[in-house]
């Protein structure tokens, strides 16, 4: 039997809570920051301490899952972020308000991680790539509460954290009475429908339980390990900077600017949707392929600056390419590394995106600030060489 249509829809929703509280930062921290008189640099500490808390849970979730199991870890991630939600509507001090977001950071990260590793089992290539496209939902929804709040309740910014802990508190309800359905054998995993014969019965062979050392010395891991660091710092690394440098650099309004910096977020998520669709009729290996090289070939255009419109062209492609490489990669650890290793692996990755993510982009910066903010662009053009030359050797390994 196949995955029942319920566990598809809380594992959907999964990833709807994942990204609920992402944006709310940017939001509120003017209101925050004004409130414990914090300097406005500061955000940067919030998120760093929230990624802190992410690599925990998400760089253990092999360990975490041998001793819970993917319902269970769930629950206690799912109320881990709300509880983490809800501390900072009860907030007395800046302190305090960093710590509990370590706190979500914990839960977030074993929500991805345990999620992810699931899904590339049990779930098809396709719906790993819609699973990601609901993140986004999750991630458009919370800003549009935040700003709600913000603006029909006198700017009260603990009122939309606390909104946002319940809705998560809700979610872990769901995810309390929906726990037992991760742990049925109705549902099939979907190395049996991808891997060939040869590649099953070598899995076979390997260990049954494998440590994290073990799986951090397997060659194929490690270089994912960095493809992943590398793919962040593209992904976020342009979206962070874009508008800068074609406002800065370029002479590009300030509205055109920030319009096409949305489009290329939109082509993200549009793109998940639409290569959920041609995930199951091509090689995935192969969309792969073409989609890193229409990245490489996308950053070259907002690099190379002959009109605004080779910018935003540019970006467009970026974001449209890169849409399916970080859920059909989670995808495909399963087959490439094999079940004793792929949860593991999987957790390893988002820990490396994670770091990619919080580091990449201040590299880029430093560059653009030493060495002027067409250097800084550059950067993502290096990137994107290396996650082409990652796949190649990637893509020729095997369990």
């Amino acid at each position: 039997m196949r995955t029942s249509g319920l566990l598809l829809f809380v594992a959907y929703l999964g990833f709807i809570s994942l990204g609920l509280p992402d944006a709310a930062h940017g939001i509120n921290w003017p209101f925050v920051r004004t409130e414990f008189g914090a300097p406005i640099g500061w955000l940067g500490l919030v998120i760093l301490c929230s990624g802190i808390g992410y690599l925990i849970s998400s760089f253990s979730v092999g360990y975490l899952l041998s001793r819970l199991g993917v319902g269970r870890l769930l629950v206690l991630s799912s109320f881990l972020v709300s509880l983490g939600l809800l501390g900072f509507y009860c907030s007395s001090s800046f302190i305090v308000f960093v710590l509990f977001a370590i706190l979500i950071g914990m839960g977030s990260g074993a929500i991805d991680a345990g999620l992810n590793a699931y899904a590339a089992e049990h779930f098809s290539t396709r719906h790993m790539n819609w699973l990601h496209a609901a993140f986004g939902v999750g991630a458009t929804t919370g800003p549009i509460i935040i700003t709600t709040v913000l603006v029909n309740f006198s700017q009260n910014w603990r009122l939309g954290y606390a909104v946002l802990a319940v809705i998560l508190f809700t979610i872990t309800v769901i995810f309390i009475f929906s726990r037992n359905l991760w742990e049925s054998d109705k549902h099939l995993p979907q190395q049996a429908e991808n891997t060939t014969d040869e590649t099953q019965t070598r899995s076979a062979y390997l260990p049954e339980k494998v440590t994290q050392l073990q799986a951090l010395k397997h060659p194929v891991i490690q270089y994912q390990i960095v493809f992943f660091f590398l793919y962040t710092g593209v992904e976020f690394g342009i979206g962070q900077w874009a508008f800068t440098v074609m406002t800065e650099s370029r002479g590009i309004s300030l509205a055109s600017a920030g319009t096409w910096v949305a489009i290329y977020w939109g082509s993200l998520a549009f793109g998940r949707a639409v290569f959920g669709f041609l995930v199951e009729r091509f090689s995935v290996d192969l969309l792969l392929r073409f989609c890193l090289i229409g990245v490489v070939i996308g950053v070259v255009l907002f690099n190379i600056n002959i009109t605004p419109y080779t910018s935003y062209l540019g970006l467009v492609l970026v974001g449209f390419c890169a849409a399916p490489i970080f859920p059909s990669m989670i995808s495909q650890t399963l087959i490439r590394v094999g079940k004793s290793y792929s949860t593991h692996a999987i957790g390893f990755q988002v820990s490396a995106a994670v770091m990619g993510g919080m580091t990449l982009p201040v590299i880029s910066g430093l560059v653009g600030e030493q060495f002027g903010l067409h250097w800084l662009s550059v950067t993502f053009l290096v990137y994107a060489l290396g996650l082409l030359v990652l796949f190649h050797f990637i893509s020729k390994r095997t369990v």
